[in-house]
C-alpha cells in the first residue's frame, strides 16, 4: 500500500495527463454517436459535421493542448533532475578529490614530524630521544603519563637537579649492599631502586614542563575536568612545534567534511563515511592523543562528538581510566566487548 502511494505521488502529473487524454478520446467517441451530431440517418450533414469539428477543436483541442503542456513540463523537470544528478556527481567527485588529497597531506605531515624527548637511565643520566613519524605518539603517551603521575603525588617532588645525582647514586649503591642490616632481598632492593629512579624521572618532568610547587598545587586542587585540561595544556604547549600543524590540518579536514554535509549535495550518512576514512588511518595511540588535544579545542571536540570519532577508543587507551569523563564522549571498556564473543 505504501509503495502504491509513493508511486502515485511520484507519477501524479502523468496520471492526470492520461486521465485527460482518456476523457478527451472518450468525448470524441461518445459525441460521434449521439445527437445532435449523429441522428443515425447515415446521411452526411455538412452543417452538423462542421459543428462537430468545431466542438472537437474547441473543447477537445484545449484538453489535448493541456496534455501537451503537461508532458512538456514533465520533460523539462526530468531534464532538470538529470542535470542536477550530473552536477551532484560532479560536486561529489570534486569533493572526494580534495578530501583524499587532504588525507594524503595529513599522512605526509605525520611522516615528516620530528620530536625531541628526554628521560633518565638507571645511572640518572639524561638520555635524549629523537623520534619521528608515529614514534612521536608513543613517546607522547609516556610524557603525558609522567605529567599525570607527577601531579597526583601526595606532595610536590621538586625539580630534577644534576648536582644531587651523585648523592642519589650513593643511596642506590647502599641499597644494593647485601651486608646492610635492613637488607631484605634482591627483589625488594630492585623495587626500591626503580622507585627512586621513577621519582627522579618525575622530578625531571617537573623541570622540563616548568611545574613549580605553586603550579603543581594549583593543578592538583582543580576539579577533575580542569585538571585533565591543564595537564594536556602542559604537554601541547611544549610540543606545539610537533603537533600544532598536525591538529590544525586534521581540524581542517573534518571541517571540510562538515561543510560538505551541510551543502545541497551532502548528507549525514555520506559525511560519516568520509569521517570513518580519517579515523581508520589513525592508530589507537593517535586517537588517545587526539582525545587530550580535543579537550583544549571546543570546536574540534564538538565535531568529534557529533561524528562519534572516538568509537574505537577504549578507556584502557587513556592515561588513566578516570579521564573518561568528558561530556558527550562515553568510551567503552575492553572487557565489555568480550561478552559478545
Amino acid at each position: 500500500m505504501k509503495n502504491l502511494i509513493n508511486y502515485l505521488k511520484k507519477n501524479l502529473i502523468i496520471i492526470i495527463a492520461v486521465i485527460i487524454l482518456i476523457i478527451g478520446i472518450s468525448t470524441i467517441i461518445i459525441f460521434a454517436f449521439i445527437k445532435p451530431f449523429n441522428d443515425w440517418s447515415f446521411c452526411i450533414n455538412s452543417e452538423l459535421f462542421g459543428q462537430y469539428g468545431d466542438f472537437i477543436g474547441g473543447f477537445i483541442g484545449t484538453l489535448f493542448s493541456l496534455v501537451a503542456v503537461i508532458f512538456l513540463y514533465k520533460t523539462l523537470t526530468t531534464q532538470k533532475k538529470s542535470l542536477n544528478k550530473q552536477e551532484e556527481a560532479f560536486r561529489i567527485n570534486q569533493f572526494e578529490t580534495t578530501f583524499f588529497n587532504l588525507l594524503k597531506t595529513q599522512q605526509e605531515i605525520v611522516g615528516s614530524n620530528k620530536a625531541y624527548f628526554i628521560s633518565l637511565n638507571n645511572k640518572l643520566k639524561e638520555v635524549p630521544y629523537n623520534s619521528h613519524a608515529r614514534e612521536n605518539f608513543i613517546y607522547s603517551k609516556a610524557e603525558l603519563l609522567k605529567i599525570w603521575e607527577s601531579i597526583k603525588q601526595n606532595e610536590y617532588l621538586g625539580s630534577f637537579d644534576k648536582s644531587e645525582v651523585k648523592t642519589i647514586l650513593n643511596k642506590i649503591e647502599m641499597l644494593e649492599d647485601s651486608s646492610r642490616p635492613d637488607y631484605i632481598s634482591e627483589d625488594v632492593t630492585e623495587n626500591e631502586k626503580e622507585e627512586i629512579i621513577h621519582e627522579e624521572n618525575l622530578r625531571l618532568t617537573n623541570r622540563e614542563y616548568q611545574i613549580t610547587k605553586a603550579k603543581w598545587k594549583y593543578i592538583k586542587n582543580e576539579n577533575p575536568e580542569n585538571r585533565i585540561k591543564l595537564i594536556s595544556e602542559l604537554f601541547f604547549d611544549k610540543y606545539q612545534y610537533v603537533f600544532g600543524h598536525y591538529y590544525r590540518h586534521l581540524y581542517c579536514i573534518i571541517s571540510f567534511v562538515n561543510q560538505f554535509e551541510k551543502s545541497d549535495f551532502g548528507d549525514k550518512k555520506l559525511a560519516k563515511k568520509y569521517i570513518d576514512f580519517i579515523q581508520a588511518q589513525m592508530s589507537s595511540i593517535e586517537l588517545m592523543l587526539l582525545f587530550y588535544k580535543a579537550i583544549l579545542s571546543p570546536e574540534l571536540l564538538i565535531l568529534l562528538i557529533d561524528y562519534k570519532f572516538f568509537k574505537n577508543l577504549k578507556v584502557e587507551d587513556l592515561i588513566h581510566e578516570s579521564h573518561n569523563r568528558i561530556s558527550g564522549i562515553n568510551l567503552k571498556d575492553w572487557w565489555k566487548l568480550l561478552i559478545f564473543f
